[in-house]
Order: C-alpha cells, then sequence, then structure tokens
C-alpha cells in the first residue's frame, strides 16, 4: 500500500524531487578503484555486513583498489601480491588483512616477473605482456624468479570458507592461469571480477577466461572497462530480481 501511494502521489511531488536530490548529493558511494568497479561491488554486496574477499595481484592497499570500500565497510580477506615491496603498504594500511607475498599461478614452484616498478600496475609474470608494456611505455622491466603458489593451497592454507563473497583477479595476462590453480568444484565465490583485456566488449565471449569460467557454471553480469564480473549461474534469477541492477 505505501509502495502504491509512493508511486501515485509522491513521486509526482515538487518535494519528492528535491528530497532525490539531496539524497544522492548526501549520500552515495565512494570510488577508489580506477573506473568505478568498486561501486558495482559495494552495490552488489549492499546487504552484506561483514564478507570476506581475496584479491589476487592486489597492488596497493587504497589507490585504485576493488576491496578497500570493502575494508572500511567491515570486510576482511587475503591481498597477495608477487611484489614484496608492494606489502609493505599493506601490513600498514590493511592490518586487518591477511597480506600474502606470492605469485599465483596454475602450479607450486618458481615463476618469472617481469618487474618494471615498484607499485607498477603492469608488472606481470608473462614475457609477452611485459614486452607489450615495455613498448608502450618506452621503459625497461627487470626479469627475476619469485615463488607461486596455487589459490587452491592459499585458501586451503588459510581456512578460508568454500563459498567465500569476492574473488578479484588482476595479474596482467595471467588471469586464465590463477583460475586453472582454483578448483571451481570445491570453492564457489558469490563474485568472480577478472581483467580481461579486449579491444571490443563482444570479444570477451571469445576470450580463454570466459570460456573456463562459463565451464564451470559462471556467468558474466557486468563490465567496467576492462574488469568483467561474473556469478554461478543459479544465481542469476537472484541477481535479476534485485531492483538495485534495474
Amino acid at each position: 500500500m505505501l509502495a502504491s501511494f509512493k508511486t501515485k502521489v509522491l513521486k509526482n511531488t515538487l518535494i519528492y524531487y528535491i528530497y532525490r536530490y539531496y539524497k544522492y548529493k548526501f549520500k552515495y558511494f565512494s570510488s577508489y578503484s580506477a573506473h568505478g568497479e568498486d561501486v558495482f561491488i559495494t552495490k552488489f554486496f549492499k546487504n552484506v555486513k561483514k564478507g570476506f574477499f581475496v584479491d589476487v595481484g592486489a597492488l596497493h592497499p587504497i589507490n585504485g583498489s576493488l576491496t578497500y570500500n570493502l575494508y572500511l565497510n567491515g570486510w576482511r580477506g587475503i591481498n597477495i601480491d608477487m611484489i614484496k615491496e608492494n606489502l609493505m603498504l599493506f601490513n600498514i594500511f590493511r592490518k586487518g588483512d591477511t597480506n600474502l607475498n606470492s605469485a599465483v599461478s596454475s602450479r607450486k614452484g618458481l615463476i618469472d616477473a617481469f618487474f618494471f616498478e615498484q607499485g607498477s600496475g603492469v608488472n606481470t609474470n608473462s614475457q609477452k605482456w611485459a614486452d607489450m608494456w615495455s613498448k608502450k611505455f618506452k621503459k625497461v622491466y627487470k626479469k627475476r624468479k619469485v615463488k607461486k603458489d596455487t589459490l587452491d593451497n592459499i585458501l586451503n592454507s588459510n581456512l578460508v570458507n568454500k563459498n567465500f563473497d569476492l574473488l578479484n583477479i588482476d595479474v596482467e595476462g595471467h588471469e586464465l592461469d590463477v583460475l586453472k590453480g582454483l578448483n571451481l568444484k570445491l570453492y564457489k565465490p558469490k563474485l568472480i571480477s577478472v581483467e580481461i583485456h579486449v579491444k571490443k566488449t563482444k570479444d570477451i565471449f571469445s576470450t580463454k577466461v570466459y570460456k573456463y569460467l562459463n565451464k564451470f557454471s559462471y556467468e558474466i553480469v557486468s563490465q567496467y572497462n576492462q574488469t568483467s564480473f561474473f556469478i554461478p549461474k543459479n544465481n542469476l534469477n537472484i541477481f535479476k530480481k534485485d531492483k538495485n541492477y534495474k
């Protein structure tokens, strides 16, 4: 009855529009990520008070982070980065999280890291991507060996719930290898955000990452710039019914 009154009467008044103006002027979603991806994440998990995330290729605790908003809202999680210097800031500004120095891949062992500089968003485990960034930005990279581990091992050793909330992957061309190190029949994150670099949005459906996640019953529901969001297919109806995304 209240909803009907709101639709038929209140929405047609000047007072309602003034209310809407001030509501969104003072109540909005702050963003720390590069392209506003964390706004989508914040809205997606609006009813989750203290969730859990796993951030692979975390890079920086605040600037460009898809998980800092969640951290401010009481969430905790695991931040993983292969560059040990990057973890120094996490240990200062994200003390409530578990911060791990490791590359993440399909197997445990050692892997080449192509290192441009501390805090660089294009440090990678892919020679191909390193050469591409070097040519584009006219910068020289250094190569060094770093330890690598699988997400299965990391999640298991940290006693992570099988249905944890968010998995974020941003590793400059190494995303598929990260996913192959995770048993998606055992672990079912409620939302997976992953960088997929394509020229056109439609090209996402031809990528190995999309096909791999689709094979494990994950469907894409949104894309912000280079970041694509996937949820389990059996949650699609819940997602579509949520008025927040209409």
